[in-house]
């Protein structure tokens, strides 16, 4: 009885450790399985609904050389940090939504329709929940895969992708 009052007197200090470690351990799976930026691409969606892991499964199967990994986030993804998605290579956003975030683009005229909201047809639409409105894809304007034509390779495979 005593050992079972000792171990409940002291809940919360377990708790709390448990919890410190489970970030620190959370951290250090992060480090480990990130990729540098000139070995990744990212892909950032404007959409409510995604099927993030199996798009990046299916552009992985043709990455460019030297791309460790791909990978595809919605916007809320980066919320409360948009530092990160200045950095990014791919962006598909609705009409609506490409003034608000032009400065994240090549050029906002360079941007390739992928959904059709009269058809309601376009790239990767079992994977991406589109909206009724139209969709362009656009490449980052501070990506570091513009000129070795990764990002291109990764959008040519998305445009081609179900």
């Amino acid at each position: 009885m005593r050992f079972f009052k000792n171990v409940f007197s002291q809940l919360h200090t377990f708790v709390l450790w448990a919890l410190m470690s489970a970030i620190f351990w959370g951290w250090i799976f992060t480090l480990v399985t990130d990729a540098p930026p000139a070995k990744k691409i990212t892909v950032y969606c404007y959409v409510p609904e995604i099927r993030d892991t199996e798009l990046a499964v299916l552009l992985e199967e043709d990455k460019p050389d030297g791309i460790k990994m791909i990978q595809v986030h919605n916007f809320e993804y980066v919320l409360f940090d948009m530092g990160n998605i200045e950095n990014g290579d791919i962006f598909i956003l609705p009409a609506s939504q490409i003034g608000e975030y032009e400065e994240l683009l090549l050029s906002k005229a360079a941007g390739v329709k992928v959904y059709d909201a009269k058809t309601h047809t376009g790239a990767a639409a079992s994977y991406l929940g589109y909206t009724d409105e139209d969709y362009y894809l656009f490449l980052g304007a501070k990506s570091v895969h513009l000129e070795d034509g990764a990002a291109q390779a990764v959008t040519d495979s998305l445009l081609e992708a179900p």
